[in-house]
């Protein structure tokens, strides 16, 4: 696996990023509602609230089922943002 340097808004946005705050973005943009996540990753409604609160940390496998339902990838979770997407200016 290739290595790239963090830098600038990517670093900035990695920073300030939760894994919450991520897998909610990803849900959000990919159109779901928590419920529909829940479904379609088989796994409660609660624990989708429990993962985007932060009350609860998803397990890795757990993280990568409901990106991968949302249509996203672990970049999500590193960069906050859905791969290709640009920061603000």
């Amino acid at each position: 696996m290739a290595v790239t340097a963090v830098t600038g808004d990517a670093l900035a946005a990695l920073a300030d990023t939760s894994i919450a705050q991520a897998l909610k973005l990803a849900r959000e943009e990919a159109g779901l509602s928590a419920s529909a996540l829940a479904r379609a990753a088989e796994t409660s409604r609660a624990a989708i609230h429990a993962y985007e609160t932060g009350i609860r940390e998803p397990t890795v496998s757990t993280a990568l089922r409901l990106l991968r339902v949302c249509g996203c990838t672990m970049e999500v979770i590193h960069y906050g943002r859905s791969p290709g997407a640009q920061s603000s200016p």
